[in-house]
């Protein structure tokens, strides 16, 4: 589950989740939804991505800038992530993407400030500013 909160010159985006993955995942899917990419007709697409990082909070950002540069360079929309594996520090993921005419809201970046991955509960929860 993702909330986005509007800000003059930022969008803050709070996930809550009940594992690491689907945080990532609703993460990614609170991005395209700021982004509000307009769909054209085409196909389903997957591609891999693998990242490290030093921290699990550093992963996450840094997780959604390159899906942020994927879906412009590409004009894609991600529709999901599925994770062959997620640790504090490494990630390796499987993108699924539709084509994107175009996304109405220009995100620069995913910043660290604000950012912090925690533990909640039975789950996990955290807060991310985007800078537009």
């Amino acid at each position: 589950m993702y909330e986005i909160l509007q800000h003059t010159a930022d969008v803050r985006l709070r996930v809550t989740a009940s594992s690491i993955e689907e945080l990532f995942a609703d993460a990614l899917r609170g991005l395209m939804a700021v982004m509000h990419g307009e769909p054209v007709v085409g196909g389903e697409e997957t591609e891999s991505i693998e990242l490290d990082s030093v921290d699990l909070t550093a992963l996450l950002v840094d997780f959604l800038n390159e899906a942020l540069v994927r879906a412009v360079v590409s004009r894609r929309a991600f529709t999901g992530a599925s994770f062959a594996s997620l640790g504090e520090t490494h990630l390796s993921a499987t993108l699924t993407s539709v084509p994107a005419a175009s996304f109405d809201e220009e995100v620069k970046a995913v910043t660290y400030h604000e950012a912090e991955v925690r533990r909640s509960g039975e789950g996990w929860t955290t807060m991310l500013v985007l800078d537009i």
